[in-house]
């Protein structure tokens, strides 16, 4: 287990990647909720079943992987149904993240989260890397090919 903790957090496109990796040649150990996230969506988790029997049978792929892309879609153009997903994920990615924490076998480890506000008990330190909107937004819709309306409201969403 490590013995201190701190969590990475920004919006969308601010730059967690690059201090992440910084931190990741010091051998400090990286667990990115992102990753986590799309585990607790694969076939054969209850999440992705849970996904599927509230949005229907659309919200997959032909191989039965979650359509993330037309997910995202849907939860930006509803805010109930982001609500809705938000709910459903987070204490499982919490989960995954309290029980990476404890297997890890580095002294130190960074938890990046995008999503972080408040205070938690398994975090020692909160980082944060902020960056303008307009350059969230570009880096948003060339990384993702979004429309930059998109793009502006995965932004503002975080925020909220």
């Amino acid at each position: 287990m490590a013995d201190w903790t701190v969590v990475l957090t920004g919006g969308i496109a601010s730059g967690k990647s690059l201090v992440s990796g910084m931190f990741a040649k010091r051998r400090v150990e990286i667990i990115e909720q992102d990753d986590l996230s799309r585990q607790v969506v694969e076939p054969g988790q209850a999440a992705l079943t849970e996904i599927v029997h509230h949005f229907g049978n659309r919200i997959l792929h032909a191989d039965d992987t979650l359509n993330r892309r037309l997910l995202r879609e849907l939860i930006f153009a509803e805010p109930e149904e982001r609500m809705w997903l938000n709910r459903l994920l987070h204490p499982k990615i919490n989960q995954l993240t309290v029980e990476r924490i404890s297997s890890a076998s580095s002294r130190y480890v960074m938890v990046v989260n995008p999503l972080f506000s408040g205070r938690s008990p398994i975090y020692d330190r909160v980082l944060v890397v902020d960056t303008p909107v307009d350059t969230q937004v570009q880096r948003t819709m060339a990384r993702d090919q979004i429309s930059e309306q998109l793009a502006l409201e995965m932004v503002q969403a975080q925020v909220n």
